[in-house]
């Protein structure tokens, strides 16, 4: 799945593996950031990753490291999260990005919906 970033800064790609996704086992969740209007990996940025279901957060990435709301970054451009869903059904899950290149940038997200069987 792809999307641009709602500032159009980034190209987010996320590879949920093993797909489709079922509930119970554990999901690997890719995300590759690359630079705008092209294949290549933008390094060093600035995220945070949430999960909703049916309108509620059930995870926040920068909650499990112990810093919440706190961005997360990547030196390479691309990340695995590990994350279990636990019902069956649509979720949202939505990527922000706070920086890039060391530069803060105006939060920008990606959003995608994904079907757990």
């Amino acid at each position: 799945m792809y999307k641009v970033t709602s500032g159009g800064s980034l190209n987010v790609i996320l590879q949920p593996s093993p797909f489709p996704v079922i509930k119970g086992s554990q999901t690997n969740l890719k995300v590759s950031f690359d630079q705008k209007g092209s294949s290549a990996v933008q390094p060093h940025v600035d995220y945070d990753l949430t999960i909703m279901k049916d309108d509620k957060q059930v995870f926040q990435l920068s909650n499990s490291t112990g810093y919440p709301n706190q961005p997360l970054h990547t030196t390479g451009g691309i990340v695995t999260i590990p994350y279990t869903f636990q019902q069956e059904g649509p979720y949202v899950i939505n990527i922000t990005v706070y920086d890039i290149l060391y530069n803060p940038i105006k939060p920008e997200t990606s959003q995608f919906t994904i079907n757990v069987n």
